[in-house]
């Protein structure tokens, strides 16, 4: 049936088609790469033509299912029976399913199934993102069956070339779109005021044909533009993320009485084609991570110049259309968009790698990451308890790998198993893998009753807002709260537990403290006051309290554990300089940094009790002392007490004339030899023998 379906009559207009008798022939020679534009029929026909079962990588979830269901409708089968999908926490698809649509994550953590597979295609390839990387390295180095890679902007000649086979490329049918920019005050895309200018661009697009697609970077911003648009009446108002059900999605692409504006993240750039859309309003930004001292901070960044190109040419595929686009024509934006090797974290591609039985350098990645990176990388693993030594991954690191969260926050999850707060641990972890600040900036509320942060500590207050909190009341991000409380209600099922906790709950504030403390030690950030300002050190970069944090107005607390940071630029005395905030913290009483065994043992003072040695031992842990004590000395800490107590003439008195002198001299002496002088200070000529042997002969003495 799904030969029959790729030779029907829908299929013989799209562009690809073309390729087909040539795809066959190379596919038997070896790897084929397909680059076509978006919209020419390849993701939905070429798994058709290939030798089954067939395993299909799409980079989102949200193209999984569509593509999945396009192609079960087209073939005329039930979704999950001939044609299905895996994602995250969903599978429909069993073992005779010929056509299977799987997330590179998935795929990832199934390398044990590949063997099943005639026909492995990685689609989308153009995105780069490290999982993908990754997995086409693997598949280029095990899978013993046919590989095709796919995408609609790519140097297709260069990955044919890197793969060792054959690159087609296919034409579109793409129709002219007019470019329209939208700036006012905004020269570079900006996120301060989209909603606004989203709705200028629908005003000025009243006289444009066709449906509207608005490229928003992400969920929360998806949210906040669909209740500004809320009230006009001319609009079907359709949100399209991931993070919704097939049927949600599927609105996106039936019919309607009415001229719908289809809100959606960069998934609809090439992952998937609405029909009927004459129109496109690009906010022109996307979420990235940057990171600065090995610390990574997920922000917003004007997109590249092909991603802008691809998203305006959405406007074009059945008719003449017209692109809006958010800033300003003297705007100059990157011209490619970097591969997640060169601008993210590399733990997630080291991790993989090492579950996998891999070190990256000895794959052969399309672009080879930065040999001081995949040291960052390893050093954090190896922190966090999922690297040994050797560098091969340990039982924890197979844990954080099972695990949907990034490997700090499963690494969370992992401990607080064992220190009974996993209920806690889960709705915290979910806040902070919502990626976007969940209390609004402003003033707090008005009642100290509705005020979360009033108890002075963060992870509190995100548990219970997650638990019981109301957008109005206690003022927090609506669309941040719906995405934590999805990811709780999400990592609870796995773990077995009910999917909302009681709004009521008490949170074990003291156990979760403790937990990320153990968790990551790094964590753990102590007061530095100057003046009126006070900074927080971890023995590295500095960070400062964000004013949203619950602790910004508390002023005795000495540490605090830090669970999430934003960076912010700003302007400093030699330009702008770049400010790392925390805005989820918990304070820390100081014994509990001892108790952990931060810091080292310093020698502070020492003094003779009745003739026996008494030292006050410091502990210091970023500079600061965290603790005194005590005791008489040991070791390396004795032989330091006994020193100081000889240099003040507390002990040994007689010898300490002699013995300043005898230093004095070595110095002098080492000096004057090193420097080529002799010892009776005549003219210069370079030490004999003999007098290397005389200085050799002094520092021996005075060591005895």
């Amino acid at each position: 049936m799904l030969d029959a379906m790729a030779s029907s009559p829908e299929s013989e207009t799209l562009p690809v088609q073309t390729l087909h008798a040539s795809f066959e022939e190379h596919l038997e020679r070896g790897p084929v790469v397909i680059t076509s534009p978006t919209g020419s029929g390849k993701s939905t026909l070429v798994p058709c033509w290939c030798p089954g079962p067939v395993l299909v990588v799409e980079p989102r979830r949200l193209a999984c299912r569509t593509l999945a269901q396009r192609v079960a409708e087209l073939e005329g089968t039930a979704l999950g029976d001939a044609v299905g999908y895996r994602v995250r926490d969903e599978h429909c698809a069993h073992d005779r399913t010929r056509v299977v649509f799987a997330t590179p994550g998935v795929v990832l953590r199934s390398t044990a199934e590949w063997s099943r597979f005639q026909t492995v295609i990685v689609d989308e390839l153009h995105e780069r993102s490290l999982d993908v990387d990754l997995l086409l390295g693997l598949l280029a180095q095990r899978f013993r069956g046919h590989l095709v890679v796919m995408s609609a902007t790519l140097d297709g000649d260069r990955v044919a070339a890197h793969l060792g086979g054959y690159h087609l490329r296919a034409e579109g049918r793409t129709h002219p779109v007019t470019l329209k920019y939208l700036d006012g005050r905004v020269l570079l895309p900006d996120p301060q005021g989209i909603e606004a200018r989203v709705r200028r661009a629908l005003d000025q697009a009243r006289g444009d044909l066709g449906d509207v697609l608005v490229f928003l970077p992400g969920k929360a911003e998806i949210k906040d533009c669909a209740r500004a648009l809320r009230g006009r009446s001319e609009f079907e108002i359709i949100e399209l993320h991931g993070g919704l059900s097939i049927d949600e999605q599927r609105r996106a692409f039936s019919p309607s009485d009415r001229r719908k504006v289809v809100l959606a993240t960069n998934v609809a750039e090439t992952s998937i084609t609405l029909p009927g859309v004459g129109v496109v309003i690009d906010a022109g930004l996307v979420r990235q991570t940057r990171y600065r001292d090995g610390r990574g901070y997920l922000t917003l960044v004007p997109i590249a110049e092909d991603s802008a190109d691809q998203r305006a040419g959405r406007a074009g595929r059945t008719g003449p259309g017209a692109c809006y686009r958010l800033w300003s024509q003297a705007a100059k934006l990157a011209p490619t968009t970097t591969p997640e090797v060169y601008r993210e974290s590399l733990v997630p591609l080291v991790l993989a790698a090492a579950a996998c039985g891999e070190r990256p350098e000895a794959l052969r990645l399309l672009d080879p990451p930065k040999p001081h990176a995949l040291s960052a990388a390893r050093d954090e693993l190896t922190a966090l308890g999922a690297l040994d030594a050797s560098g091969d991954i340990t039982a924890r690191g197979r844990q954080l790998f099972g695990m949907p969260l990034d490997a700090h926050l499963g690494r969370l999850l992992v401990e607080a198993q064992g220190a009974g707060c996993l209920a806690d641990a889960i709705d915290l972890v979910a806040v902070l893998a919502a990626g976007r600040a969940l209390f609004l900036p402003g003033p707090r509320p008005d009642f100290p009753e509705d005020d979360l942060r009033a108890g002075g500590c963060d992870v509190s207050a995100c548990v219970r807002a997650l638990r019981g909190g109301d957008p109005e009341t206690h003022r927090l991000h609506r669309a941040t709260l719906e995405e934590a409380r999805r990811i709780s209600a999400r990592l609870r099922r796995a773990h077995d537990l009910p999917e909302r906790a009681d709004p009521g709950a008490a949170v074990d504030r003291e156990a979760l403290a403790r937990t990320a403390l153990a968790a990551d030690p790094r964590c753990v950030h102590v007061a530095r006051r100057r003046g009126r300002e006070v900074l927080w050190s971890n023995g590295g970069t500095e960070v400062e309290l964000a004013r949203e944090s619950a602790l910004a107005e508390v002023h005795e607390v000495e540490a605090i554990a830090v669970l999430d940071t934003r960076a912010v630029v700003v302007a400093g005395g030699g330009g702008r300089e770049a400010r790392i905030l925390v805005t989820c913290a918990t304070p820390l009483p100081l014994r509990w940094l001892v108790d952990a065994g931060l810091g080292r043992d310093r020698l502070g003072g020492v003094s003779l009790d009745r003739g026996r040695v008494v030292a006050q031992v410091e502990r210091v842990y970023a500079r600061r002392v965290i603790a005194e004590r005590e005791e008489v000395p040991q070791g390396e800490m004795a032989r330091a007490a006994l020193c100081a107590l000889f240099l003040r003439g507390s002990v040994f008195r007689q010898s300490l004339a002699v013995t300043r002198e005898r230093l004095a001299a070595a110095a002098l002496a080492a000096k004057m030899l090193s420097s080529g002088y002799p010892l009776d200070c005549g003219e210069w000529r370079p030490p004999s023998p003999a007098e290397s042997e005389l200085e050799a002969w002094v520092m021996t003495r005075l060591a005895a």
